[in-house]
């Protein structure tokens, strides 16, 4: 398959749209959620007389309205248990996206919810051609956007692909970040348009070679 099917193939799969997310929450969502969890375990939580009371000491807490933990409650329960388990079914998801849409490129995936305040996706792909490594990672960023919601920071990298260490600081020809708020701005079906204008502009600490 010559170079150009390739980035076509690419283009078509960011364009597709993304069933919804089975992890359907939000940064917020998650960190109410799993910061519910963890107020459970302490005395003072456990021994209030029932879950509406418990929610409304957790949400004063949280400093932000009974209503918004209710809702997280809701969706994260649908999610998962456990926080552990629902960052465990975003990331399956998020990596079927990104390997739908990059096929055989992707080489590093992780996404960390060791903090549910500030979950971070990290993407290392195999670079074809310099001039499309933005709308590689616009691509990128919309399909976690859509497929892993939770995530507040991501952070892309595009190597080439004849680099000796693929991991050394002189194999990237594409490095940056962009929030999961800006990733959501992007509308994959009009990347091939604005990828090198108004959505490189979303993206923070750019370093190319």
């Amino acid at each position: 398959m010559n170079r150009a099917v390739v980035m076509l193939a690419a283009v078509v799969a960011f364009a597709a749209p993304e069933a919804q997310a089975a992890v359907d929450l939000t940064e917020e969502d998650f960190r109410l959620y799993c910061g519910y969890l963890d107020a459970l375990e302490q005395p003072d939580i456990a021994k209030l007389k029932d879950d509406k009371a418990r929610e409304a000491k957790i949400a004063k807490m949280a400093k932000v309205k009974p209503a918004q933990v209710s809702t997280a409650l809701e969706k994260g329960r649908v999610a998962g248990a456990t926080c552990d388990e629902i960052g465990k079914r975003a990331a399956k998801d998020a990596k079927a996206a990104l390997d739908k849409a990059l096929p055989g490129r992707i080489t590093f995936f992780e996404l960390d919810t060791s903090d549910p305040s500030h979950v971070v996706a990290l993407v290392s792909w195999l670079g074809i051609d310099k001039k499309k490594l933005v709308e590689e990672s616009c691509g990128i960023a919309a399909a976690l956007a859509e497929t892993a919601p939770l995530t507040k920071t991501i952070a892309v990298r595009g190597v080439d692909p004849t680099a000796v260490d693929p991991k050394a600081d002189t194999a990237a020809w594409f490095e940056a970040k962009i929030t999961g708020a800006n990733a959501k701005r992007i509308d994959k079906g009009r990347i091939w348009e604005y990828a090198t204008t108004r959505y490189r502009k979303l993206f923070d600490g750019v370093v190319e070679r």
